[in-house]
């Protein structure tokens, strides 16, 4: 998998025991992949807390990339077949959508003044 990863574009692909870290791009953030029995598991975590209404909407739009709050994150991951091109670039642009998701909620949170 972690060939596979390198030859998809990803960046930074590196195995810690049993987890493989990787960005989406240079500067961006990072996701995982896991063994699985059925596949590979890539995951993508960001430091919000999205609602229910939120997550609700995520999954009904997104059932092939399933949004939960996970050690008090939101996480989105895919089951991929390992090696498949077509399945990482589609990983690829649900991973960014979901980032771009986040940033929006999250900003949509803050108080006036709050920065950016």
């Amino acid at each position: 998998m972690i060939e596979a990863l390198r030859l998809a574009g990803f960046p930074g692909v590196e195995a810690e025991g049993e987890v493989i870290h990787a960005r989406l791009w240079s500067s961006s953030v990072e996701f995982t992949a896991v063994a699985e029995v059925e596949g590979w598991r890539l995951s993508l975590q960001w430091p919000l807390r999205a609602s229910e209404a939120q997550i609700d909407g995520w999954n009904t739009a997104h059932p092939e990339a399933p949004m939960e709050i996970y050690k008090g994150e939101t996480r989105v991951s895919v089951l991929v077949s390992e090696g498949d091109p077509e399945a990482l670039q589609r990983w690829s642009a649900i991973a960014e959508l979901a980032v771009a998701t986040c940033i929006q909620w999250r900003r949509a949170q803050r108080a006036p003044g709050e920065g950016m």
